[in-house]
């Protein structure tokens, strides 16, 4: 029987695009005709689920956070999306250890690749994934660089497909969110589908480590 598939978007750095592509990961899921559900794990926010078609659970207290992970196990299928709020390396220690797919975003900066090479150094299974990405022609070069670098550095770790800038997209963490826009509606189903492909190599490597 297939069972809910965790995923965490997590990283040292806040203002990097979790709690976005959190949210955009579960509206493309329901835009795919699959459940998925979104935590909430920053104590310092508040939980806001108006209007969204997915599940919003509340898992900013450990208790709470241990009762969702528990009974996620149990729960024939879907997708649950942990995000995981900004400067918590201990808790985004203790959440990969309990997920099948670990995910740091990471914007074009130095900043950025400072702070995600550290946490894909204390987390050896996270990937990286670039997150709210320039469209325009003149600032692509300079943002492919960053790709560039970290992939030398983590062969095989860095999802190399960018979520591009999408200006709309911060509709999804409005108080209420009524109907998303095309764009956000279309940036949804490809930030999800990028997601499952990603999780079934994944699942396959582990596999293929499993049986060596």
């Amino acid at each position: 029987m297939n069972r809910t598939k965790l995923v965490f978007f997590g990283g040292s750095k806040g203002g990097v695009g979790k709690s976005a592509t959190s949210h955009l990961a579960c509206l493309g899921a329901i835009l795919c005709n699959q459940p998925a559900a979104y935590v909430l794990t920053d104590p310092d926010r508040q939980i806001r689920d108006k209007g969204r078609p997915y599940d919003v659970l509340d898992g900013r207290q450990p208790k709470q956070l241990a009762s969702i992970l528990d009974a996620s196990r149990s729960t024939p299928d879907g997708w649950l999306i942990i995000d995981g709020g900004g400067n918590r390396p201990a808790f985004d220690l203790a959440i990969a250890d309990e997920v099948d797919l670990c995910v740091f975003p990471f914007r074009p900066s130095h900043e950025d690749m400072d702070t995600v090479s550290t946490d894909m150094d204390r987390i050896a299974n996270a990937l990286a994934w670039p997150t709210a990405w320039p469209t325009n022609i003149f600032a692509i070069p300079t943002a492919q660089s960053f790709i560039n670098r970290l992939s030398k550095k983590y062969p095989s770790r860095v999802i190399n497909k960018p979520i591009p800038f999408v200006n709309s997209a911060s509709d999804l963490l409005a108080e209420s969110l009524d109907s998303p826009s095309p764009p956000v509606r279309r940036l949804a189903r490809r930030v999800f589908g990028i997601m499952e492909a990603q999780f079934e190599r994944s699942v396959k490597s582990v596999k293929r480590r499993a049986a060596s």
